[in-house]
């Protein structure tokens, strides 16, 4: 009887050994995914150690075989058409079954916010023009996405979390709205399946989406890519210094508000009048958090930080308001301990301005109290504070009482006791976060590669206005590793960022850094400046940037010429006291200026310029003013708010720019 069970028993896990469980693929060959057409596309993923795989399509069957790690890749000839099919992938006894796949235009979407923004907005104050009507006749078969999950690494990973989504009025809300505004112009022109990839963040700047090796190039990175010297060890100790706390996960994506204003951070304390913060930390304002922590400076904090402050009124009057202008990301905001007003992150770069009931307010000492919560470094209160009245005006700029309340790790809040904060030495450990460099390349696109695509759209460039000289040099440096990481220079036709109050000044050299990335080959720009709104980061009509991106590939790629409209300058040549611009129309088009603005100006020495006087002719600008006899340099639209003046036949505004003609 022994001999029988232990016989029994051999067998049992000689099977069970049998079935090796091995062979597996990336989130990207799942249901309902979309292969490019017509092409030769890439299949990978892990099976046994040197085993044989195949690939079954209704087409044939594609065989390879894994390397001693296991890792394997397969190309294989596509067709140009096909029913809805189901591919098998083996290996051994496995099989992965694919199914209703389809073949069609496959495109890359990234970029920031504005790509990310979904088709259902960020309501109340964050609309998409149209948008409920368009969820609601968003049911198309043929309209397919893979959303990529916000993720992050310091090294390359191997794959994403995501899965294939058919367009329908639940699935499209959440769709990014450029891209499928894009997607769907594509169809109605094209009659074939369209699949995006879409891998978007929203904040984040240019050098977090390039590779090292790229940023490497570029010099410019060499500090912070220091940072990942020790990276683990480092690591190793912040976690340490954070597991006696208790903790609770960050709310998901969809959370309301109300949602953020209720977790339990337990420190509803700060907010009472009477609370004594005197051995709290001190901190000016405006500026950011690094110093939340006293001498420990803090680069890049996420989480939770409690602000007060006491200012005097002598008299009161009828009505006051709190100026609290740009604060990043969130703000909870109490005065003597009744609360005034708040903020959501879609609002961060929206002045906000709040009515202080009558009542809260008293003769003498007050006090504001604000729980500040960044989710995404970094942190900063970016405007002057002030109390207003009709009568009366108090700064609030300067030192603030600081004290930290919860630290954001790895999606979640720790909570920190103010003693834990003052006893303790938080470990020197700079975060991975999505404004550092590569990280969002290696958890976000890396992966996908080699995954077939025509082309990429892009809209981003927000977090980098400030930096154009940087911008310019990674984001062409950041194409060109794409491109060299796929293996071919696919088109990429990117977004000029729209008219925003940034006050700086300083978002049209950003344009003009986007514009001069155009020089880089195979590659489009569309302008906003007629779309924009500068109260607005996310300007609401993104039908137009989408069929804007859509007319570039449905005429650069698909050979429909009619799709072409004018976009940008190509030449510029000085003759006498004038410069002539030329424009990239097609034959037969033009180029006029509005008649109700002038936003062209010239001149000599690129310090001081002058409105232009212009003229239109065909597809060219004639430019000249009495005050710059010899003039050399042009520029269009060159202000944060600027909405352009020089449109194509479609009264589409041309993009920002500025020439040299020496």
């Amino acid at each position: 009887m022994r001999s029988t069970t232990i016989a029994l028993f051999s067998l049992l896990l000689l099977l069970g050994c049998s079935k090796t469980e091995t062979l597996s693929l990336p989130a990207l060959f799942t249901d309902n995914m979309v292969l490019q057409r017509n092409a030769t596309v890439q299949f990978w993923g892990v099976a046994g150690s040197n085993t044989e795989v195949s690939i079954s399509t209704p087409w044939g069957i594609h065989k390879g075989k894994a390397d001693v790690s296991g890792k394997w890749q397969i190309g294989f000839s596509t067709p140009n058409e096909n029913p809805s099919f189901s591919i098998d992938v083996c290996a051994n006894s496995e099989c992965i079954k694919i199914n209703n796949v389809v073949l069609g235009e496959v495109w890359l979407a990234s970029g920031q916010s504005n790509m990310e923004m979904p088709l259902k907005g960020w309501p109340p104050s964050e609309p998409i023009l149209n948008s409920a009507n368009e969820i609601a006749q968003a049911g198309n078969y043929e309209l397919r996405f893979f959303s990529v999950e916000r993720d992050l690494s310091n090294l390359p990973l191997d794959d994403v979390s995501g899965k294939w989504l058919v367009s329908d009025s639940i699935n499209a809300a959440d769709f990014s709205a450029t891209a499928y505004f894009f997607a769907k112009e594509l169809f109605q022109e094209l009659h074939v399946p369209i699949g995006i990839v879409d891998s978007s963040w929203g904040g984040t700047p240019v050098e977090a989406w390039t590779g090292i090796n790229a940023l490497g190039e570029t010099q410019l990175y060499d500090d912070k890519l220091a940072n990942f010297s020790g990276f683990d060890g480092r690591l190793a100790g912040f976690k340490q210094w954070l597991a006696p706390l208790s903790y609770f996960p960050m709310p998901g994506v969809n959370s309301t508000h109300t949602d953020w204003k209720e977790l339990p951070f337990n420190d509803m304390e700060y907010a009472n009048e009477t609370f004594d913060d005197s051995e709290w930390f001190t901190i000016e304002f405006p500026g950011n958090f690094n110093d939340v922590f006293g001498e420990t400076v803090v680069n890049d904090f996420d989480g939770v930080v409690w602000i007060r402050k006491s200012f005097y009124l002598e008299d009161l009057d009828d009505a006051y308001f709190l100026d609290l202008g740009l604060v990043d990301d969130m703000d909870f905001t109490y005065i003597n301990g009744v609360f005034v007003g708040a903020s959501f992150q879609a609002e961060s770069f929206r002045e906000k301005r709040y009515t202080i009931p009558a009542e809260v307010l008293k003769q003498g000492k007050n006090t504001i109290s604000i729980r500040l919560i960044d989710t995404m470094g970094p942190a900063r209160v970016w405007s002057p504070i002030s109390i207003k009245s009709s009568n009366s005006s108090i700064n609030l700029e300067g030192d603030w009482k600081v004290i930290p309340s919860a630290e954001l790790y790895d999606n979640n809040f720790y909570r920190l006791d103010a003693n834990y904060v003052k006893l303790t030495t938080r470990p020197d450990f700079i975060k991975v976060t999505p404004f550092t460099p590569t990280v969002l390349y290696n958890a976000m696109i890396h992966p996908l590669v080699p995954y077939t695509v025509k082309g990429a759209i892009w809209y981003q460039g927000e977090s980098n206005v400030g930096f154009e000289d940087e911008y310019e040099k990674t984001f062409q440096a950041m194409i060109k590793d794409w491109r060299k990481q796929w293996g071919y220079e696919f088109p990429f036709y990117f977004v000029q960022i729209a008219p925003y109050n940034y006050e700086n000044g300083e978002s049209a050299a950003l344009r003009n850094a986007q514009y001069k990335s155009t020089a880089t080959s195979n590659t489009g720009i569309v302008s906003t400046l007629d779309l924009g709104n500068a109260k607005n980061i996310h300007p609401a009509n993104k039908m137009d940037v989408g069929k804007r991106l859509a007319n570039l590939a449905l005429g650069n790629d698909y050979g429909i010429d009619r799709r072409l409209r004018a976009s940008k300058p190509v030449s510029i040549a000085q003759k006498g006291n004038k410069l002539i611009v030329h424009f990239d129309c097609q034959e037969g088009g033009r180029v006029s200026v509005k008649p109700q603005t002038n936003e062209i100006e010239i001149s000599s020495d690129n310090i001081t310029y002058h409105p232009a006087i212009v003229v239109a002719d065909g597809c060219s600008i004639h430019v000249s003013s009495y005050k710059v006899p010899r003039p050399k340099y042009v520029r269009h639209a060159w202000s944060d708010t600027s909405t352009g003046s020089i449109v194509n036949e479609q009264d589409e505004t041309i993009c920002a720019f500025l020439l040299n003609a020496e």
